[in-house]
């Protein structure tokens, strides 16, 4: 009886050095096959160990890994790798380039952590040599990532050549957001293709030829890379990125990728469609390189031994931003910008409301620019109770130390006290956070126990993130501005505690698009929170306090008048202490030039 190999896919992983690795299952000798038989694989097995720190921003994220077929199949569902500790809900997505979603799943029966794997109801037909995304959709936030990752191969699929891992925060939409530092946020496509192996008495499939990997010592693991896009933060800092600023996990990401191939039978080539969001998204056609292969004809097939990847070290990255919930649906329509903004000539003061004139660095600041020590993206302060004092970053401060103290200084990130689940107290005084052009999705200053004093928040889709308990926020100004898709805030509470205080702050909205709230206070962990004496502009509903309890204060508020979209106030008004609060109209310089009328309380 004739015998010929059953070829397993090798997997190829392509990385930054030049480094090339390959993975493939030995041959075994099987009975002939059929011509075109069906086959199923994924860029890694559930045997896959990733040795990857798990990341928790705090807020709903989906992440993603754009891919490619060279062959027309059927995805049939996705995996991914679940970070330990995560206990929220997960649902799988199939997108088109587009961004229209093509199937949904909710992953059931999880385990504590590894790999989880879940079946669409019906396979979805790809076509050949267009670009698809895989994602989940971690409601935690939760989620494990791994830097410096290129590119990927198994059997057909590929990879995308530039920015694989994307993501996006917010509730589960098409993540088009991704991190320069390139990361792989663990996520696969499981893909079933006719195998156009040759019928038994015909030449043998020819095999890869292998790669030399450079020597390494026993210790050395293959590390496709894993990180947000992005800080706003970087999934930790939230993920810095291209185009915006989203998850970009700390973490270092090590596995020993396995091919997962198997027989299995026809998939129905019926897709399963779903209503979902269609963002425009910008694509770039895979142009992962491939070996050389070279056909051996011996009548006996060998085993090809598995080679020795190189490692590529992976440094410690903090996502630079962190994602956020909006349960407001999104805004589609255009908000009208307010009238040309510009601070009070030299008088160096804040004659009644906040401004940029009064706010960040004082005028005559000497800056010292300090060289960025986290990955090229951020400077990490770690010893407590640092002072820096006239300081220029020129990316995000990520504050992983008790007690640090910012004043007279110019950010150009986000400012991020969370490293992991754990956070830092610190204090920033007359200092200017947000890049001078350009806007960043993430917030520009948080999570928690923190003192925000006369800053001056600019290129910032989110103003305040408060996440935990005491935060005080004082004498502050923000300007916003928003990216497509997203949902700008002044302040938002995600997950927050007892104390929030925000006082005499100036919130101006109009500028960005894609909005909620100036004051978007609606999470059901906030106790006790004071709002008062602030000027606000802009939003859906331009305040909303709504779930809260104990002690709400909303007294002495200033709202521009019919600066909103829809309306000025949703709140619980009968558990808040609603009191001096009123519409008014207001001059390019924050002035207040008239009060219309009281501002009543609605919900």
């Amino acid at each position: 009886m004739a015998l010929v190999a059953a070829a397993v896919p090798a997997v190829w992983f392509l990385t930054r050095d030049g480094a090339t690795v390959e993975q493939t299952a030995a041959e075994q000798p099987a009975p002939a096959a059929r011509p075109y038989k069906p086959k199923e694989t994924s860029f890694w097995s559930t045997d896959t160990r990733v040795k990857a720190s798990p990341r928790a921003d705090r807020t709903p994220v989906e992440l993603g890994m754009r891919f490619t077929a060279a062959h027309s199949g059927w995805v049939t569902g996705v995996r991914f790798y679940k970070a330990r500790g995560d206990k929220g809900k997960h649902t799988g997505s199939l997108w088109s380039a587009g961004g229209k979603r093509l199937a949904r799943v909710t992953f059931a029966g999880e385990s504590a952590a590894g790999w989880q794997e879940a079946r669409f109801a019906s396979p979805v037909q790809l076509k050949a040599k267009q670009i698809y995304t895989v994602s989940y959709h971690s409601a935690g936030g939760n989620y494990v990532g791994s830097t410096g990752f290129d590119s990927a191969r198994s059997g057909p699929l590929t990879t995308a050549s530039r920015n694989a891992g994307v993501f996006g925060y917010g509730t589960s939409a098409f993540p088009r957001r991704w991190n320069p530092k390139g990361y792989n946020y663990w996520v696969d496509v499981i893909f079933k293709w006719r195998d156009r192996s040759p019928a038994p008495g015909t030449t043998q499939s020819p095999q890869p030829s292998q790669p030399t990997a450079p020597e390494r010592t026993p210790a050395d693991t293959p590390t496709p890379g894993v990180t947000s896009s992005g800080t706003d933060q970087t999934p930790g800092t939230g993920p810095s990125e291209t185009g915006g600023t989203g998850p970009s996990p700390s973490t270092s990401g090590e596995g020993t990728p396995t091919p997962s191939t198997s027989d299995s039978t026809d998939p129905s080539p019926s897709a399963s469609d779903s209503t979902g969001p269609s963002p425009s998204a910008s694509t770039t056609e895979p142009g992962t390189p491939t070996p050389t292969s070279t056909p051996e004809q011996t009548p006996t097939p060998k085993v090809t031994p598995t080679s020795t990847p190189k490692v590529t070290p992976t440094p410690k990255v903090t996502p630079t931003s962190t994602p956020k919930v909006t349960p407001t649906p999104k805004v589609t329509p255009t908000l009208t910008a307010g009238p040309t903004l510009t601070p009070d000539p030299g008088n160096g003061g804040c004659a009644a409301h906040p401004t940029p004139a009064c706010t960040g660095v004082p005028p005559g600041t000497t800056l010292t620019a300090m060289t960025l020590n986290e990955d090229g993206a951020a400077y990490r302060v770690t010893k407590p109770g640092a002072v820096l004092n006239g300081v220029h970053i020129r990316g995000d401060l990520l504050i992983h130390a008790e007690g640090v103290t910012v004043k007279n200084s110019q950010i150009d990130g986000g400012v991020i006290n969370a490293d992991g689940p754990r956070t830092y107290r610190f204090t920033i005084t007359d200092s200017t956070i947000g890049p001078a052009k350009g806007c960043q999705t993430l917030p520009g200053i948080g999570q928690d126990k923190y003192t925000a004093l006369r800053v001056h928040i600019r290129g910032h889709g989110d103003g305040f993130r408060a996440s935990g308990d005491d935060i005080v926020i004082r004498d502050s100004y923000a300007a916003l501005c928003s990216n497509p898709g997203d949902h700008s805030d002044g302040i938002q509470t995600y997950d927050t505690g007892k104390g929030l205080i925000f006082d005499h702050n100036t919130i101006d909205q109009r500028g960005a698009k894609d909005v909620t709230a100036p004051i978007f206070l609606v999470d059901d962990q906030i106790v006790d929170a004071t709002v008062t004496d602030n000027l606000v502009m802009g939003g859906t509903y331009s305040i909303q306090l709504k779930n809260a309890r104990g002690k709400l204060v909303m007294r002495g508020n200033r709202l521009v008048d019919k600066s909103w979209l829809f309306g000025p106030v949703e709140a619980d008004c009968r558990s808040i202490d609603w009191a001096d609060n009123s519409l008014v109209t207001i001059d390019q310089n924050y002035r207040i030039t008239s009060t219309v009328g009281p501002l009543k309380c609605e919900g």
